[in-house]
């Protein structure tokens, strides 16, 4: 793990720092083009946080993929360090699995924190998935964790689904955030204005000051965008 002194910005260690977990699902129903742009995007995440100096020495990343299991692919490192991602695509979907082991890697990094001194901006969470879990079989139990961690202010998550991603388990893992989603429209694999708004996002919290609203341009929802919002709720009730 690395060390808050290795930072090259030293000014960083007086500002409230900021983690955040990509968890991607990497089954084998993502080879090919899903893949390609997976990995894409995931390079593009780091380039948008880190056009901002103070953003690149604030944030920290970590990478989870999951097909049968999860496993870290990039430990906790600031931003500017994440090694280029190139992911491969195989097996199962163990969704339940990741999201557990994503919200041990935040409370990991969180317990960092308070160990050195630092100040910590609310953490997120950023989960996508094609599919649903095959190898626990329900996300219950994530979807519990993430559930209280968020009505504690402790996460704030992203889901995004595509293809035939499983929208119960989505609406359970986003109980606390009203049950709605992220969205790409059917057949399409380009990610780029979610993972725009996910990273513009990051970018802007981890500078505001503190209790500073922050609003974030996106195409989101818009006619130009394949990438909409979907309200599990109304869905669920169909």
């Amino acid at each position: 793990m690395a060390r808050f002194e290795e930072r090259p910005r030293i000014e960083a260690m007086n500002r409230e720092h900021m983690s955040v977990v990509l968890a991607v699902d990497t089954s084998g129903s993502v080879a090919g083009e899903p893949l390609r742009q997976i990995n894409a995007n995931l390079n593009r995440f780091k380039e948008c946080v880190c056009e901002d100096p103070v953003a690149a020495s604030c944030v920290d990343v970590c990478v989870i993929a999951f097909d049968d299991e999860p496993r870290v692919i990039q430990d906790w490192v600031p931003v500017s360090q994440m090694q280029p991602i190139e992911l491969t695509s195989g097996g199962l979907t163990d969704l339940n699995g990741a999201v557990l082991l994503a919200v041990e890697k935040l409370r990991e990094r969180s317990r960092e924190y308070a160990a050195n001194g630092v100040l910590e901006k609310k953490p997120y969470l950023i989960v996508m998935t094609d599919g649903q879990d095959n190898v626990t079989g329900a996300v219950s139990e994530a979807a519990a964790l993430v559930t209280r961690r968020t009505n504690e202010g402790k996460l704030k998550l992203f889901f995004l689904g595509y293809g035939a991603y499983d929208r119960t388990a989505a609406a359970q893992l986003t109980e606390a955030n009203g049950r709605w989603c992220f969205q790409v429209r059917d057949g399409c694999f380009d990610f780029h204005d979610f993972f725009d708004f996910v990273g513009n996002s990051v970018k802007a919290v981890s500078v505001s000051a503190p209790g500073e609203r922050v609003s974030v341009p996106t195409n989101i929802n818009s006619d130009i965008s394949n990438v909409q919002t979907v309200d599990l709720d109304s869905w669920l009730s169909d």
